[in-house]
């Protein structure tokens, strides 16, 4: 028998869940700053009001295991978008703009560190908190703006997916140097064949596995259909589990896959209500894990860190796109669309802080996160006006240019 407090705790998350989307849908803005800051309102770390707690909700197990269905929900959703195919056609200028994209970034990280922090723990660990964008958060925005079937998004997918290489065999890295206190050249060898075995063997054999798929999913029953789609996308998770990869990353391979068959349509289908359900409590679960107490101490440090990534993002964004070949509006549109830190930023700053690190940490990646998340939205939807914005700048540059070289010649 289901426990009543359960059905409570999940009747007040959904009606939250609701609340934050219905009014971001009348205001035209993203869901995912209001989904966060309804988590923060009512979660564990709610705020007092005239001697009354706001918190509302509990974390759980429930709501742990909803939040991370939501994360496989949109990762597979993104590699539905796409296909292996596209991918592999990308080929080396999508890997190299990818690998440009995380190497800048990851030297940013470790550069703020060594700024604001003295142990290697805390420099290895900001780097990490740093580094990586938000898979979920990123793949909600493509969808709320409409963006999924645009060019320069293939390029992002290509992100994405060496950010989730990286972040798997940094992981291993980090938590070897914190655990031992030297790097193990042996896990950290095996951690990167493996995942860069996985994702070599989708991208060369993607279009081969998906006859395996195109054979099994012809069922005229959609009830055998949701559910046999839904136990691949569990099974394929757990799967990249068991060889160090993140699960997300076995629900976004095998959305890849899958985009190759006749069937992607008819997945697609299944899927999106799913996506936007347990998407939504991802993010509100998602707040209910930031502390706003802590946010007065660390505010300089955190407003420091949300700066250096807006501006390295810009950079490092718009050098890999032109190197993968975007120009443009599209690269401002890349650059501009991963800004998000969210579920990895979380994870290496809860190992730093059980590894003995700094107690700063934690209320700085926390605020980092919440600025970014209301921060990353707004910048994404108004990307078309930056880029004018720095159009005019330019246009302006050369008519001053040129009025100089005229001044020079007479």
């Amino acid at each position: 028998m289901v426990q009543t407090g359960l059905l409570v705790n999940l009747s007040i998350i959904f009606i939250f869940v609701a609340l934050a989307t219905v009014i971001s849908s009348r205001l035209n803005l993203s869901s995912i700053p209001l989904l966060i800051f309804f988590g923060m309102l009512t979660g564990p770390f709610a705020p007092d009001v005239a001697g009354f707690s706001l918190q509302l909700v509990t974390p759980g197990e429930t709501t742990e295991l909803l939040s991370r269905l939501g994360v496989l929900m949109l990762l597979f959703y993104l590699g539905l978008e796409f296909s292996a195919g596209k991918l592999a056609s990308g080929g080396r200028s999508l890997l190299l703009g990818g690998v440009l994209y995380v190497s800048l970034n990851f030297l940013r990280g470790l550069a703020l560190g060594k700024l604001f922090f003295s142990s290697l723990n805390d420099v290895l660990a900001v780097a990490g908190i740093t580094v990586i964008s938000s898979s979920a958060i990123v793949t909600k925005l493509l969808v709320d703006l409409r963006r999924a079937a645009n060019p320069e998004t293939e390029f992002i997918l290509g992100i994405l997916v060496v950010e989730d290489i990286f972040i798997a065999v940094y992981l291993s890295v980090y938590t070897g140097i914190i655990g031992s206190g030297e790097f193990l050249w042996g896990p950290f060898f095996l951690q990167t064949l493996a995942i860069g075995g996985l994702l070599l063997f989708v991208l060369l054999f993607g279009k081969k596995i998906n006859v395996i798929f195109e054979r099994g999913l012809r069922l005229r029953s959609e009830e055998c259909f949701t559910l046999v789609v839904i136990a691949l996308l569990l099974v394929s998770g757990v799967a990249v589990e068991k060889i160090g990869v993140a699960e997300a990353t076995g629900a976004l391979l095998l959305g890849l896959v899958l985009a190759e068959t006749t069937h992607s349509r008819r997945v697609v289908q299944v899927v999106m209500p799913l996506r936007d359900l347990f998407g939504a409590v991802f993010f509100y679960s998602f707040g209910m894990g930031i502390n706003y107490r802590e946010f007065g101490e660390v505010i300089f440090i955190a407003l420091a860190f949300v700066a250096a990534t807006v501006a390295g993002n810009i950079f490092s964004g718009l050098l890999a796109s032109w190197l993968a070949g975007h120009r443009g509006r599209r690269a401002f549109y890349v650059a501009f669309a991963v800004m998000a830190r969210g579920e990895f930023s979380v994870l290496f700053a809860s190992l730093a802080a059980a590894s003995g690190a700094s107690w700063l940490l934690s209320g700085t990646t926390a605020l980092y996160i919440f600025i970014l998340a209301f921060l990353g939205p707004f910048l994404a939807k108004n990307t078309r006006r930056f880029y004018e914005f720095f159009q005019r700048i330019k246009d302006l540059a050369k008519k001053e240019n040129l009025i100089d070289n005229k001044k020079t010649k007479f």
